[in-house]
């Protein structure tokens, strides 16, 4: 395995030097150092998006069947070439660190950034790489599409997938998958295919994992990634058969307004080509704003800086005609900025307090 970063090569034994010429790799060549050296367990932290970011301890044996599943699910040979262009800080990075040091796959690495295909020379060869759907977006937004579909197996984790980067994205001839998991999991424990016209909503888990739900339909999940414990999430799934699921929403984020529930995540993606219309970038949500009478007034927060009145009405039309009169904000709120996590997740919570003012 070698490392390679601005045109020159690094072996592992050179992790002081590379550190000289890339300081924002440093907890990734901690990382490195620490599996060279046997550690048994590991400290990953979360990401923080629906509560506070804590440390969750990994042992090697979980990070070892986690890369043994990813290996039978792609699959990954050796002297392959994976480019590692997400913080070395987040779980998904120390991952792909974990199947090059297993594996011996060779790393390009570049600095985190928007739209990492820019920092690639022209002739650079990748067979492997996990991106978040912000930098797919920037990535095709920016022209970039025949360098991304060169890439063999490409990653995409982090968060939901809008319709309409899925649409783009289908056309892809290169095997293109969005990722279920989490830090408990240790990185993702399902794939779902995007790419060669692949219209399949529903999540395939990797060998090895098994899954049910509990009395709230949130998916319980269990496999050698997990130490053979069951982890209860709160996302609220559909579960098709035993190898299966459709996500739904998050359980934290479900608003019950005058009794009726509803699954934010289920309707906010048909909202996306009336954004489009009125040339908005798609950053918005609905959230349950506390009320005496309905208990959760339904409200929508949107990222940008002038109320737009037409935009609203728009908005009003679509989902009283695809889902009906509960599913219409009562009011709308406009932010110049979301609160995001490093990893570019909307923190929903915080972010409403902020447009609520409380």
């Amino acid at each position: 395995m070698k490392i390679v970063f601005k045109k020159r090569t690094y072996n592992l034994d050179e992790q002081e030097q590379l550190l000289l010429d890339a300081s924002f790799f440093k907890s990734g060549s901690v990382f490195i150092s620490d599996w060279i050296s046997n550690k048994q367990e590991f400290l990953f932290k979360t990401s923080g998006s629906t509560g506070e970011s804590q440390n969750i301890s990994i042992t090697r044996k979980q990070i070892e069947s986690s890369v043994q599943m990813t290996k039978n699910a792609l699959p990954l040979k050796g002297n392959e070439q994976v480019l590692i262009c997400l913080s070395p800080d987040f779980v998904a990075t120390k991952m792909m660190l974990a199947r090059c040091l297993i594996l011996d796959l060779d790393i390009v690495l570049v600095e985190p950034t928007g739209n990492p295909i820019t920092q690639l020379q022209i002739q650079t060869k990748i067979d492997f790489v996990s991106f978040v759907p912000l930098q797919i977006r920037n990535i095709l937004d920016a022209g970039y599409s025949e360098q991304l579909a060169n890439i063999k197996n490409v990653l995409i984790g982090g968060g939901p997938i809008s319709n309409r980067l899925e649409q783009e994205l289908s056309h892809f001839r290169n095997k293109i998958y969005h990722t279920y998991g989490m830090t408990e999991t240790v990185s993702h424990i399902a794939l779902r295919k995007l790419s060669q016209a692949s219209n399949s909503k529903y999540f395939n888990c990797l060998e090895g994992v098994s899954i049910k739900v509990d009395g709230d339909q949130c998916l319980n999940i269990k496999g050698a990634v997990t130490n053979d414990l069951e982890i209860q999430t709160k996302d609220i799934v559909e579960i098709r058969n035993k190898k299966e699921f459709l996500w739904l929403g998050r359980k934290d984020n479900l608003i019950n307004t005058g009794g009726v529930k509803i699954i934010p995540e289920q309707i906010e993606n048909h909202l996306i080509p009336v954004f489009s219309e009125r040339n908005y970038p798609s950053n918005y949500f609905l959230f349950g704003s506390p009320n005496e009478v309905l208990g959760q007034k339904l409200i929508m927060v949107i990222e940008g800086k002038l109320p737009d009145l037409e935009l609203e009405r728009l908005i009003e039309k679509e989902l009283s005609t695809r889902f009906g009169k509960y599913h219409i904000p009562k009011q709308y709120y406009y932010l110049n900025e979301f609160k995001r996590t490093t990893s570019g997740k909307v923190i929903r919570i915080e972010t409403a307090k902020l447009a609520l003012k409380i």
